[in-house]
């Protein structure tokens, strides 16, 4: 019979809660778990790893290691462990167990901070920032001003071509320019801006703008406009403005471009202008009284128009190089606009288009107005005088490249005018006789450092140079006198550019004796050579000038001729000496590169020596000492010429002064054609011919947008028809025909001269 054994009713087990608080700050957090742990009441917890994979999250169940970890902490301390579910007690004691499952809750998961978060978080600020400046530039895009994108993102996106038609452009967003953007079909309009007292009216700067696609992208240097930053920090509290950028001035980055256009094209553009000072003083402000003068901004984007593939400027083919002047009987002009017939009432013109109308502008030729404009409002209060002749002597080198030669003998007279006011050609030491401080005689105060004082000798220099060599082919006088310039001779460009102080103990002058044979070290280059065969050129044409008028007030005496005057020889021996003594060191000008001012103080000594003796030589006898001399002087002239033209330099990167001296040379080749034509030498006539042709041709490339070579071509053509036509009719009954092919550069002169 089987014993029944009593079985008891199974007991409800016990429900063991991991309690783990909620989610807290990070210090109240760590100062609980130290407090419970210390009391020991708790069951300890494992450490966190580093990683959040191994703990417990709400609805996830514990893995086993994890359970037996548990457990084995709870057997050390002698705790109850039996971890069973909130379900299973449910079932098992439904009246004991708790309504609601009691949760736990693990440390909270530590945000990862490493690179890629960084990056992130980086990114969302870069989008932002972007999107504020699109904002930025589309209210800019509204202005009408040269300066609408002076603040331009160079990373916003816009189209470039579009740029490249807007008076308010920002062309150069990649300084370099080694790879030119790509054009979109895209096309944005501009709006003209409205400037009532301005030569040309409403202008559109963007209408003179080559497109990209077309520019032959040379280095242009990484001289770019900073963006502005925010003084609060927040890119949302800066208010961008315009109206701080001077009126008419082209946007920031293309300025910059025709600056360092100007300075790397002009041959004496950096002895002209500090460039460090200019640079650091063009990052300034515009209300700065340190930043440039518009009137020389303008100059400078007028002349560098010249010679930027980026503006567009008119070829020599173009109409607007020669439309016909219209003649004005008087300076009051009655308004054509009348009721049945009767003229409007009189008025006064106060400029050019009131008398001429409204004429065809270029980009150079509106800025070089604007520049001329502006420099007469300067000049009555006195504002920054020598930036004013500074603009001034750009303004007369722009209009002798486009030769319109009235216009720069015109500005010529108001360079020298500036020198002779702010007392230019004047060295410390040399002041005239006067109760007053030296300080007193002239508007131009003292140099605040020797930087200024080396800008005041080398612009004073320049006018001096610019006036003898512009008037060296007429008999007008000149009105800076050699015996009224007491001016030191500049350092050299090295030591001026890196800001070098050098003694001016010893500097020579133009009085100094020898000062064509004795070349100091610390002042020689080609510069100082340049204003030394400059010198030559002056002497000469002061001789020529006043040689009948010092033979009248002489005593009366055996009367003799020019040729054997004693100052004549003095001057013939300076050119030859000068020619002979050149230090060895620049002796060259053509080498591996071309010394454009090096080349000019070689070639002018031959000039003058052509205006020395073109008065006296009689080209029909061979065995005269001054046709000797003119033989000798072209044919060193046509060396360098064929020297030059012998490497691939560009003639447009010449000192423009270059024509003057081909153009005395291409006239002295007419004489002796005329002499040879009327001699009939056949042989003669076709060198010469030749020769003369050499002469032609580099001054009809000396650059697409400059025209002083045609017009000096235009006269050697016309002395042609006025001196060797005439002879050839005499000798023959006809016209000679000229050889009209390409010049043989490798023709020697020395047939040429067997007449």
């Amino acid at each position: 019979m089987s014993r029944k054994i009593p079985v008891s009713p199974p007991q409800p087990p016990k429900v063991i809660s991991l309690r783990i608080p909620k989610p807290v700050q990070d210090s109240d957090f760590f100062e609980d778990q130290l407090r419970r742990l210390g009391s020991g009441t708790q069951m300890p917890r494992a450490a966190p790893s580093g990683s959040s994979s191994g703990m417990l999250k709400r609805y996830q169940r514990r893995s086993t290691h994890t359970t037996f970890t548990i457990v084995n902490q709870c057997r050390k301390q002698k705790l109850k462990w039996q971890v069973w579910s909130h379900a299973y007690a449910i079932r098992v004691d439904p009246l004991n167990a708790p309504s609601e499952p009691n949760c736990t809750y693990d440390d909270p998961d530590v945000k990862a901070t490493g690179p890629k978060a960084r990056i992130t978080a980086l990114e969302a600020e870069n989008a932002e920032l972007r999107a504020l400046l699109q904002l930025a530039d589309a209210k800019l895009a509204q202005c009408t001003c040269g300066a609408a994108h002076m603040y331009q993102s160079h990373g916003s996106g816009q189209d470039v071509t579009s740029l490249a038609h807007s008076d308010s452009v920002s062309l150069l967003g990649n300084p370099t320019l080694t790879t030119p953007p790509q054009p979109t079909p895209a096309l944005a309009t501009s709006t003209p801006s409205p400037t009532s007292n301005s030569i040309s009216g409403s202008i559109s700067i963007g209408a003179l703008l080559v497109p990209p696609k077309e520019w032959d992208a040379p280095l242009i240097g990484a001289f770019t406009a900073a963006p502005p930053t925010s003084p609060a920090g927040s890119p949302g509290s800066y208010e961008l403005t315009t109206d701080i950028w001077p009126l008419n001035i082209p946007p920031p980055e293309t300025l910059y471009h025709l600056v360092e256009t100007f300075f790397s094209s002009i041959p004496l553009a950096t002895r002209l202008i500090h460039k460090p000072t200019f640079m650091a003083r063009l990052r300034q402000v515009p209300t700065s009284p340190e930043f440039p003068h518009v009137s020389l901004l303008h100059a400078i984007c007028g002349i560098a128009s010249l010679y930027s593939p980026v503006i567009e400027e008119p070829r020599r083919d173009s109409p607007l190089e020669g439309y016909p002047a219209r003649p004005f009987a008087s300076g009051i002009i009655s308004r054509p606009k009348g009721a049945d017939g009767v003229q409007g009432k009189p008025y006064y013109p106060r400029r050019t288009e009131d008398i001429l109308g409204p004429t065809p502008q270029s980009f150079g030729a509106t800025h070089i107005q604007w520049a001329a404009e502006t420099l007469k409002v300067a000049s009555r209060v006195g504002d920054r005088l020598l930036q004013q002749v500074q603009a001034s002597i750009i303004i007369t080198w722009y209009y002798y490249s486009t030769g319109v030669i009235i216009r720069c003998y015109a500005w010529i007279g108001t360079v020298t005018n500036f020198v002779a006011l702010l007392g230019l050609h004047v060295s410390e030491g040399f002041e005239p006789l006067s109760r007053f401080p030296a300080k007193m005689l002239f508007l131009l105060g003292s140099p605040k450092s020797h930087i200024e004082a080396e800008t005041v000798r080398n612009v004073f220099w320049i006018a001096y140079v610019l006036e003898r060599i512009f008037s060296g082919g007429t008999v007008w006088p000149l009105q800076i006198s050699d015996e009224d310039v007491s001016q030191l001779m500049p350092c050299r460009l090295s030591d001026f550019v890196s800001g070098t102080f050098v003694p001016i103990q010893g500097r020579q002058t133009i009085f100094s004796e020898n000062i064509h044979l004795q070349h100091p070290s610390l002042t020689t280059d080609p510069w100082t050579l340049y204003i030394k065969a400059t010198i030559l050129i002056s002497r000469v044409k002061t001789f020529n000038g006043r040689y009948r008028i010092k033979s009248k007030v002489r005593p009366s005496g055996i009367p003799i001729s020019p040729a054997e005057n004693e100052e004549f020889h003095r001057l013939d021996q300076a050119i030859n000496e000068f020619t002979q003594h050149i230090p060895s060191a620049f002796r060259e000008p053509v080498e591996t590169t071309v010394d454009p001012i090096l080349y000019m103080a070689h070639l002018l000594p031959y000039v003058a020596s052509i205006q020395l003796h073109d008065p006296h030589a009689n080209v029909n006898e061979p065995t005269n000492v001054s046709t000797l001399r003119l033989f000798a002087a072209v044919h060193s002239m046509l060396d360098l010429v064929h020297k030059v033209l012998a490497t691939s330099f560009d003639l447009i990167y010449l000192d423009h002064s270059t024509s003057f001296g081909w153009f005395v040379a291409g006239a002295t080749i007419i004489r002796f054609l005329k002499a040879a034509t009327e001699q009939g030498n056949q042989n003669s006539i076709w060198q010469l011919t030749q020769n003369l042709q050499t002469i032609k041709f580099v001054l009809g490339n000396l650059g697409e947008r400059t025209t002083v070579g045609l017009r000096q071509i235009k006269l050697l053509n016309d002395l042609y028809d006025d001196e060797v036509v005439p002879a050839s009719k005499r000798n023959a009954g006809q016209l000679v025909q000229l050889q009209t092919s390409a010049p043989d550069i490798s023709a020697s002169i020395s047939e040429a001269f067997s007449l």
